[in-house]
């Protein structure tokens, strides 16, 4: 009978651990969304800052290659991916930008990439930092962050 109450016990505080858990992500969300109205009070295009907020993981490293000028191709050769991800990934990013092409996307997004601070784009990237292309967007390298983006990360 014991056991069967700590079990219950422990079911409970998993519940209450997930509970706790969804409340940190909506506290960061608004966190997040507070520094984003910054952004816009700053002069930066609302929503410019809003896609930011809004784009994946995988597509916040894809954006950053794109800004490096890199192809469909090369961003899968790096990454180990489709080629077709990527270009999901890349068409989602233009479309929440409301761009047209790489290079509108470049025009749009690399001023604020210039002036965001680095934590409040790891917020905003779900954990992907500002300078992820520099330091591990060459391939080759290990990358503490693939978990984070990937689709299969092992």
């Amino acid at each position: 009978m014991a056991e069967s109450g700590n079990q219950a016990d422990a079911d409970r505080l998993a519940e209450l651990q997930a509970q706790v858990d969804r409340i940190e992500q909506k506290i960061d969300r608004m966190l997040g969304l507070y520094d984003a109205l910054g952004l816009i009070a700053a002069g930066f295009p609302a929503r410019v800052i809003g896609a930011l907020h809004s784009m994946s993981p995988a597509e916040h490293v894809a954006l950053q290659m794109v800004l490096d000028r890199r192809s469909n191709h090369e961003i899968a050769v790096c990454l180990d991916v489709d080629e077709a991800r990527v270009a999901e990934w890349v068409a989602s990013v233009t479309g929440k930008l409301g761009a047209s092409s790489r290079a509108e996307i470049r025009q749009k997004v690399q001023p604020v990439m210039d002036a965001i601070p680095a934590e409040e784009y790891a917020t905003a990237s779900g954990g992907i930092p500002k300078d992820w292309n520099n330091r591990y967007g060459v391939g080759g390298i290990p990358d503490p962050y693939r978990r984070i983006y990937h689709p299969d990360p092992d």
